[in-house]
């Protein structure tokens, strides 16, 4: 007879088994990621080192562009070739002034008054009584002659009407320019960064005091065209 079939134990790992398992698990373990290449790693820190830079660079220029603006700075101005024309309401005197800046005027009859604004520059016209009646004192006091340009009634007013509320204003002396009024009287002055024309004329009834402004920068640039400006007041519309 046959002897009974004994079953079949299921096989137990061997102890070099458990080894193998050990081995494969602290290989995995033991596996680094790759670190970049050297060269790759010294460029990312050179393209970031150069991207705070540009922003740095840009953020200064920000800054300086900020204060050029509100010292009233801007490009430099240019010679100036068109001209238009203003005309008091009353239409009582007139000139010619830069195209394209801009020009207001208002003011009742006797004191009229001009505003003509340009980039960083200004003209203004302002007519008085007071002016007038000093020249009126001033041709009495002559006997009806014709006096030396020096001590003529417009250049009295033109000394008289010199401003007096800044320590920084200064004056070349007067010289006597032709409008189409007749002679008046024009000093060239600066006032810190500031240069300009003030030019006086005298009307039958009135005087007009004109401000030609405008950085001392623009000056050689400008002044030609405040030269023209000057030379150019007369009766409205002509």
């Amino acid at each position: 007879m046959r002897e009974p079939t004994r079953d079949r134990k299921t096989r137990r790992p061997e102890p070099d088994d458990y080894d193998d398992e050990d081995d494969d698990r602290a290989r995995k373990k033991k596996k680094k990621k790759k670190k970049p290449p050297a060269s790759t790693t010294n460029w990312l820190k050179i393209a970031g080192f150069g991207g705070m830079g540009l922003v740095a660079v840009l953020f200064l220029v920000f800054i300086v562009w900020i204060i050029i603006s509100l010292a009233g700075g801007g490009p430099p101005a240019q010679p100036v070739t068109e001209f238009a024309k203003f005309n008091s309401d009353g239409m009582e005197w007139g000139f010619e002034y830069p195209k394209g800046w801009q020009a207001a005027g208002y003011g009742l009859a006797g004191k009229r008054e001009a505003e003509i604004k340009g980039p960083n520059a200004t003209i203004t016209v302002k007519e008085n009584i007071t002016g007038s009646l000093v020249g009126d004192v001033a041709r009495a006091l002559g006997g009806g002659q014709e006096p030396d340009d020096e001590f003529s009634p417009v250049a009295k007013v033109h000394d008289m009407r010199k401003p007096k509320d800044s320590k920084s204003y200064k004056e070349e002396p007067a010289v006597t320019v032709m409008t189409r009024f007749g002679k008046a009287r024009r000093s060239a002055y600066t006032d810190g960064s500031r240069k300009g024309f003030r030019a006086t004329v005298l009307l039958n009834q009135t005087a007009l005091d004109v401000f030609c402004d405008c950085r001392a920068s623009d000056w050689d640039a400008l002044r030609p065209a405040f030269e023209r400006s000057i030379s150019t007041l007369g009766t409205g519309g002509q």
